[in-house]
């Protein structure tokens, strides 16, 4: 995973993630479904994003911080949006990329978010099939 919020946002910027190719050939609905469906992934990510929510809670952001984060997560769903013209994927990438950016604040490290993490930088959108499960 990249190491501050603003690698994180240069690679999106920079085309490293998300470029128009990740989103060519995919079945939004079956990525959907998928990731909702099939296996854990679901409470996977879910486990993962309360773990970061719980020192959230504690973290005492910087405006700044804030700023960047929203930043991240708007121009990941603008994209995803744009490419796809499905909503409720782009908002699934869009929490990916909040939950990203969250764990690059804490400095923590997460086993999951790092598989979300590779899937992305593999050109691909995570779902239980680019995971393994």
């Amino acid at each position: 995973m990249e190491t501050s919020l603003q690698d994180l946002l240069a690679a999106i910027n920079d085309g490293r993630v998300l470029t128009p190719d990740v989103f060519g050939a995919i079945d939004c609905d079956e990525i959907l479904e998928s990731r909702e469906n099939e296996g854990d992934f679901d409470d996977r990510w879910n486990k993962c994003l309360s773990a970061v929510e719980k020192e959230w809670a504690e973290e005492e952001p910087t405006q700044d911080v804030e700023l960047m984060i929203d930043e991240i997560r708007e121009i990941s769903f603008e994209i995803a949006n744009h490419a796809t013209e499905q909503h409720d994927l782009a908002s699934h990438i869009s929490d990916d990329f909040d939950l990203f950016a969250r764990i690059i604040v804490l400095e923590r490290s997460d086993a999951f978010a790092e598989a979300l993490w590779e899937a992305y930088e593999n050109g691909e959108i995570p779902s239980p099939a680019t995971l393994n499960e």
